[in-house]
């Protein structure tokens, strides 16, 4: 008997030990099921600090882009005497490795995290962090990511009731306006009830009208090749003789660049500049002469310089200009009693017998040198005739 019971409680305890076997892996394999629990997996201790929790709690949705990475572990108040200003801390835990990468390469230093709702009206939040760039560095154990606040249905709310306040506080003001403007107050009131205002409209409409109506025809018109305006658009002379003007200007471009011609030349001859730097070095040398005898005039220096600052050559010049009239004054006085005959030059001048006997002798000297040049002639040809009329004297 007693060792039958022996047998029995070893029994028992094989099951037992194998029921709670059985459960422990029936447990593990529920929670490794839901993704929250891996004891086998690594993983990343991250911090983030907001200023309200709105919604957060305890086994929140992590999510990297939108990709679920992890959970929030817990969320807390921060010491009234925080650093940031803000007044919770959330704990989240997030896979070490995603897609078989380190987590780090996507979660940055520049990373942020926010608060973003679960659904429009739903008040739950979960926390979205932005992948971060090659600017920032891998994000270290218990890291604390900057924070950016997000949109919520309250934030709407508030904002949409400050509206309404507006619009409120803006109707008072725009009612008395109306009110005044039905009255025909105002400038407003004026605009609205005078029918003065609306038949002047109706006048400059009618008269814009006519004046596009006048535009529509005149581009008619140049459509159709009518007028100056017409020709310059639809003249196909005036576009090639255009287009050979401007043909003509690049050739002449090309040349000027390529150095021929005069222009050419003068655009990419180097001697020619350096020319006209000597010339203008020359007129710079010349110019310096020049003010220096200038300078020499005015001090008086040299003969020119005694000829503008020397006064007793000046009083020689007046004296000397004096006498010259004086000597013009004389002159003009004999020539008057030439023509007046008086004198021996007035004699001279007028009486024509002396121009007569002058003629007479002239003419008489005319006849002795045409015999002169007769009897020279006469000799040359017979000189025997006049050497005999020699010999026989002799």
């Amino acid at each position: 008997m007693v060792e039958s019971r022996r047998s029995f409680r070893l029994s028992q305890v094989r099951v037992g030990i194998f029921v709670l076997f059985g459960l422990g892996i029936l447990g593990f394999l529920i929670m490794n099921s839901t993704g929250d629990f891996n004891p086998f997996e690594k993983k990343l201790r991250l911090k983030a600090h907001f200023m309200a929790a709105d919604g957060l709690r305890d086994g929140s949705e992590v999510q990297l882009a939108g990709v679920r990475i992890g959970k929030v572990d817990s969320v807390q108040l921060l010491p009234p005497d925080s650093d940031d200003g803000a007044k919770i801390e959330a704990v989240m835990t997030v896979d070490q490795e995603l897609n078989g990468r380190p987590i780090n390469e996507r979660i940055r230093t520049d990373s942020t995290a926010q608060l973003v709702a679960v659904s429009l009206l739903a008040n739950d939040k979960l926390i979205n962090i932005s992948p971060g760039t090659t600017n920032g560095d891998a994000v270290p154990e218990n890291y604390v990511l900057e924070s950016r606040s997000s949109t919520t249905i309250s934030n709407l709310t508030e904002t949409g009731n400050e509206l309404l306040d507006q619009i409120k506080r803006l109707a008072i003001p725009a009612n008395e306006i109306l009110t005044k403007a039905n009255r025909g107050e105002g400038t407003l009131g004026r605009v609205v009830n005078d029918e003065s205002l609306y038949r002047n409209l109706d006048s400059t409409i009618a008269e814009a009208k006519t004046t596009v109506r006048q535009l529509q025809q005149t581009l008619d018109r140049v459509n159709r090749g009518e007028g100056t305006a017409g020709a310059l658009i639809n003249d196909r002379a005036l576009y090639d003789n255009l287009n050979k003007t401007v043909s003509q200007i690049e050739t002449i471009t090309n040349e000027i660049r390529t150095g021929k011609g005069t222009a050419g030349k003068i655009v990419t001859d180097d001697e020619l500049y350096n020319d006209t730097r000597a010339a203008i070095n020359d007129l710079r040398t010349a110019t310096n002469k020049i003010n220096l005898l200038i300078d020499d005039v005015s001090a008086g220096k040299g003969t020119i310089g005694k000829l503008f600052n020397d006064d007793k050559l000046y009083g020689d010049a007046s004296l000397t200009l004096e006498r010259f009239n004086t000597a013009a004054v004389r002159i003009e006085s004999i020539l008057a009693d030439a023509q007046a005959g008086k004198g021996t030059l007035g004699r001279l001048v007028t009486d024509d017998t002396l121009f007569n006997n002058a003629n007479s002798t002239v003419q008489s000297i005319n006849k002795f040198s045409d015999n002169a040049s007769r009897m020279i002639d006469d000799f040359r040809r017979e000189p025997k005739k006049y050497l005999r009329i020699k010999l026989s004297l002799f």
